[in-house]
């Protein structure tokens, strides 16, 4: 145990409103500890269009609601889901900028696991920002692996977890009612309920404290989760958009 709690300011970067849902039980003990908690949704959840991300910010305020953090500091930088690859630079200045207003002394993230490109990217953003004002950057595991053998809530081997907040009755109530905010989202969250990874997924939150620099450069599985069949997303494509925003960051 790394103790994560140790800190005073936090700093959660999400890519999608819903993706909280990975370390609710954290928040809500951070809240009733009253510490300095801030949260940045950096897309809208909007790829199946405009109305879709409002829809999904409303959800995000009603999931907060149910955390009793109603009062948490949260940003919505609205990029558009279908353009994020291509403004990862910019993702990575506005969320520094934003860092100036806190500071936090601790950043959480998705970690880099191949699942969801958006994920990986704003992980990166997150990374960067980390290391530029000298903060502890954790990261949580979402999904990875093809949508068929999705493996949910679990980091990729051999990374393991270096806190573990195990589920009391009333955290797992919470997180059903999370869950229930998020009501346009319905069949993500069952296909979690019907998989593999469930009893994991109800029972634990997980965070890893990141020690050693990621390489985002590298395929992180093999095969990446987001390359499926049909799928017309590709490594390379990612690797493209990271090494375009290094170069603009002066990395």
């Amino acid at each position: 145990m790394k103790n994560f709690f140790k800190f005073s300011r936090y700093l959660f970067v999400f890519a999608h409103p819903d993706d909280e849902i990975y370390t609710c039980a954290f928040i809500q003990k951070l809240a009733e500890q009253k510490k300095s908690v801030n949260v940045i949704y950096v897309t809208s959840g909007d790829y199946q269009g405009l109305e879709t991300g409002k829809i999904r910010e409303r959800e995000v305020l009603k999931a907060m609601r149910i955390l009793n953090v109603f009062t948490l500091p949260i940003t919505f930088m609205h990029v558009p889901e279908r353009q994020l690859m291509g403004k990862v630079n910019e993702v990575c200045v506005n969320i520094l900028a934003r860092t100036a207003e806190l500071p936090p002394d601790c950043v959480i993230s998705h970690d880099f696991e191949g699942g969801h490109n958006g994920h990986d990217a704003v992980g990166f953003c997150a990374s960067y920002v980390a290391e530029k004002i000298h903060s502890s950057l954790y990261v949580f595991p979402a999904y990875y692996a093809w949508p068929e053998k999705r493996l949910w809530n679990q980091f990729v081997p051999p990374r393991e977890a270096t806190d573990t907040l195990i589920l009391s009755s009333e955290m797992k109530i919470l997180q059903k009612r999370v869950i229930s905010a998020h009501a346009s989202q319905k069949g993500y969250f069952d296909a979690i309920k019907q998989s593999g990874s469930n009893n994991l997924f109800s029972k634990r939150e997980v965070l890893r404290l990141v020690e050693q620099p990621i390489n985002y450069l590298e395929p992180p599985t093999t095969p990446v989760g987001y390359e499926y069949p049909g799928s017309n997303l590709r490594f390379k494509d990612f690797r493209i958009a990271i090494t375009s925003a290094l170069e603009k960051l002066g990395r």
